[in-house]
């Protein structure tokens, strides 16, 4: 009989209630994200938000890609309508998008959701682990180099702005004109690097809210998607999780988007060692 795999996270649900605040914190970072891109720039590559019965709507129109057209929170925030997902449906066929995504997870609302979903053509797309941490400090020992890689993690500043805009773009292979700058300085926002050899090879951000929930985002290149190293996103949520303790974050929310199955890549491990629990996964839903 094979040996059985260690669990390097712990999986225990939260609670429905715990679950929309959760949802609701992450929606209000990506509203003030979308809402700190210069007006002018914004109306030309058609990036917006908009709410649909306490559920947000995002759309980038010029990228054709999937995960900047999304609705976050529908069915989870209250019992979600065939009316609101039609609307939101609507908005983005409305600006031309064609490729979006719809969420689902254990905690939607009604029943018969995810029936409405395939009745509009949609399927699941793919998946993420949602990963969330408390306010408590952290253990000795968390924050342990998971390679002998010399990594250097620093926050972005107005000297370097461009330098991580200019990265994030490249790894993503998108033009964020003079939006991503905008984010420096601005209240709430907290972007980092990973430098080898005076080189950037990672970065991440954060954004804690006015509920103080940090949501870890903007990652890139994304572990087990984009690259094979994990090791700088390590050190980067790292650094971000003490940081955003000194801060006076009192939650911590971010994604595995390669998730496992056995839950046995090195993100479960970092993640796990940090803190973090694995509470549900999330589904996109998409016309394929």
């Amino acid at each position: 009989m094979a040996a059985a795999i260690p669990q390097l996270i712990d999986t225990s649900p939260v609670s429905p209630a715990t679950a929309a605040a959760i949802e609701t914190a992450e929606a209000r970072s990506w509203a003030d994200l979308y809402a700190a891109a210069p007006a002018g720039w914004a109306r030309e590559v058609g990036l917006k938000t908009r709410s649909v019965g306490g559920t947000l709507a995002i759309s980038w129109a010029v990228t054709g890609r999937r995960y900047f057209s999304r609705a976050i929170g529908l069915g989870v925030l209250d019992p979600a309508t065939e009316e609101q997902l039609d609307e939101i449906l609507a908005l983005w066929r409305e600006e031309g998008i064609t490729m979006f995504l719809v969420k689902s997870l254990p905690h939607c609302r009604p029943a018969a959701y995810e029936d409405w979903l395939r009745e509009r053509r949609l399927e699941p797309y793919d998946a993420q682990d949602r990963v969330v941490r408390d306010g408590s400090p952290l253990a000795q020992g968390a924050g342990a180099a998971l390679s002998e890689r010399e990594l250097v993690v620093e926050p972005v500043d107005r000297a370097s702005q461009d330098e991580w805009a200019e990265f994030l773009q490249r790894v993503y292979g998108l033009d964020t004109g003079p939006w991503l700058q905008q984010l420096i300085g601005r209240p709430g926002w907290f972007e980092y690097v990973a430098r080898e050899d005076g080189e950037i090879v990672a970065a991440r951000g954060m954004h804690i809210g006015l509920d103080g929930t940090a949501w870890l985002g903007m990652d890139g290149p994304v572990p087990g998607l984009m690259t094979d190293h994990y090791e700088p996103d390590a050190a980067i949520c790292s650094r971000i999780v003490a940081d955003g303790l000194v801060a006076g974050a009192r939650r911590f929310i971010a994604d595995i988007e390669a998730p496992s199955d056995a839950m046995d890549t090195p993100a479960y491990e970092y993640f796990g060692r940090l803190g973090f629990t694995r509470p549900y996964v999330r589904t996109h839903w998409a016309v394929i």
